[in-house]
């Protein structure tokens, strides 16, 4: 065999032994790149340095904990320990002075950075030391020295989550109660004939009724513009682009008057859907469907809830529903008085499953300052209050309690929301000053103007009056 031959021969089977390395790593998901391949250009804040090395820190957080007499200690765990990166590298070339600038000036920004590791890649950083050396003898080449830790989102714990499921959870106490004591105060009555059964249809559907009367409210029907994309002026207002913007922003909304003309449709659909069960439930009442027409009743709240624009809105109207009161007319006799208490008992149900729903909607309220939630928080506590008394005048134990607890769960949670924003606060000034003036005196920040035109309500945006309430902060 000649040399050249057998040198081929060689060639031939590294080349096949790397093709099977190859196909091998790509089969195994990995790379048969070498070493160098694949490590990255270091950078920091996007300036580029030659890294020499570094050194990282991993682990778990554990405190020890050691007790007299005891030879072995408790290592408590507290979860994973924070990773420290260091890194060492150089710059170098005749403009090494202004890349060390550059470097410098990287380092002493704020906030989050983002670190170009060579062997863990992209991470999110914060910087806690960096320094230059500078050597006589190596010109050209200053030497550098990072120290970073990882960074993670500035988050705090919250009991919004928790008081906001605590609130449901007390509505669907709420509702229950309220099945149970119309079980108790009514069902009963049934077996007296089917006046006593009439009575409770005609309760329901007249309940029904109004139901279907508030949804079509003006008002309601009109808050649908918010959720257009644009501006309709101070009264309407925009979701997206505040009345009197100065921003410019485009509104991201996909909304049009054809779509939510069809969600206005579909809601009062799911409305009288709501009220047909209703009366159904009514006429197929008995000792043991009593459960079903509660249940028919607090659905028939939660069609209201959800065809309201907004929870301040289905707050106004569902109070309103509260308020129905059966007009039916009764007599003395024992049928005459069976009807008048099944009327009565129909009528508590469906004014709990009214305070119920409105405790539901005011978790879903967003307050704008800490007076705006002790003033929702009053409206809907006054409005429990109510019952409570009505429970308790009426030997209700059940509802009784549930209503306390509902109303415990409705001040924390408004108070859990409310407690962190800013209070109202009366300013007053000696002139009138246009509104981005007077957001820019206040806040700082001009681009609150629109928020003092919503409270203030001025004739007109450069003429702000010389006294109004706003947020304080």
């Amino acid at each position: 065999m000649s040399i050249a031959s057998g040198a081929g021969a060689v060639l031939g089977a590294s080349s096949g032994i790397q093709n099977l390395a190859h196909s091998l790593a790509a089969r195994l998901g990995g790379s048969a790149q070498t070493y160098f391949q694949q490590l990255n250009v270091a950078k920091f804040r996007g300036v580029r340095f030659v890294s020499l090395g570094g050194a990282s820190t991993f682990g778990r957080r554990v405190d020890v904990h050691e007790y007299p007499y005891r030879d072995k200690p408790w290592a408590e765990d507290l979860g994973r320990a924070t990773r420290h990166f260091a890194i060492s590298g150089y710059l170098v070339g005749d403009d090494v002075i202004q890349q060390r600038d550059t470097m410098i000036a990287a380092c002493e920004l704020d906030g989050v950075a983002t670190l170009m590791h060579p062997t863990f890649g992209e991470l999110d950083v914060t910087l806690l030391q960096f320094r230059t050396i500078e050597r006589w003898d190596k010109g050209r080449y200053f030497e550098l020295e990072f120290e970073f830790v990882e960074s993670g989102q500035k988050v705090f714990p919250s009991s919004f989550s928790g008081t906001s499921n605590a609130l449901l959870a007390a509505v669907l106490g709420a509702n229950a109660a309220a099945a149970l004591d119309f079980a108790a105060n009514a069902l009963e009555n049934l077996s007296l004939g089917a006046a006593v059964l009439g009575a409770v249809v005609d309760t329901a559907v007249g309940w029904y009724t109004a139901a279907k009367n508030i949804v079509v409210d003006a008002r309601n029907m009109f808050r649908l513009l918010v959720n257009l994309p644009g501006d309709f002026g101070r009264f309407a207002g925009s979701s997206s682009v505040p009345a009197f913007s100065t921003t410019g922003e485009v509104s991201n909304s996909q909304n049009t008057v054809a779509s939510l003309t069809a969600q206005s449709v579909a809601n009062r659909a799911a409305v009288d859907a709501a009220g047909s069960a209703l009366s159904s439930a009514a006429s197929a009442l008995s000792m043991a469907s009593g459960d079903a027409f509660a249940a028919a009743a607090a659905n028939m709240a939660s069609a209201v809830l959800a065809a309201a624009a907004a929870p301040d809105d289905a707050i106004r109207l569902l109070i309103s529903l509260s308020s129905f009161a059966s007009s039916g007319q009764t007599t003395s006799s024992a049928i005459g008085a069976a009807m008048s208490t099944v009327q009565s008992a129909s009528t508590d149900l469906f004014r709990r499953s009214c305070i119920a729903a409105v405790a539901q909607a005011s978790s879903e309220y967003q307050p704008t300052s800490s007076d705006d939630a002790a003033a929702m928080r009053d409206t809907v506590t006054a409005l429990i209050d109510s019952e409570i008394e009505i429970a308790g005048d009426q030997g209700e134990d059940n509802t009784y309690g549930a209503m306390k607890t509902l109303r415990a769960a409705v001040v924390a949670d408004l108070n859990a929301r409310g407690g962190a924003l800013a209070a109202i606060k009366t300013f007053q000034f000696a002139g009138s000053l246009p509104s981005l003036a007077l957001a820019n005196r206040m806040y700082r920040d001009a681009t609150r103007a629109d928020e003092l035109v919503e409270e203030a309500d001025p004739i007109h945006p450069a003429f702000m009056p010389l006294s109004f309430k706003a947020l304080s902060v």
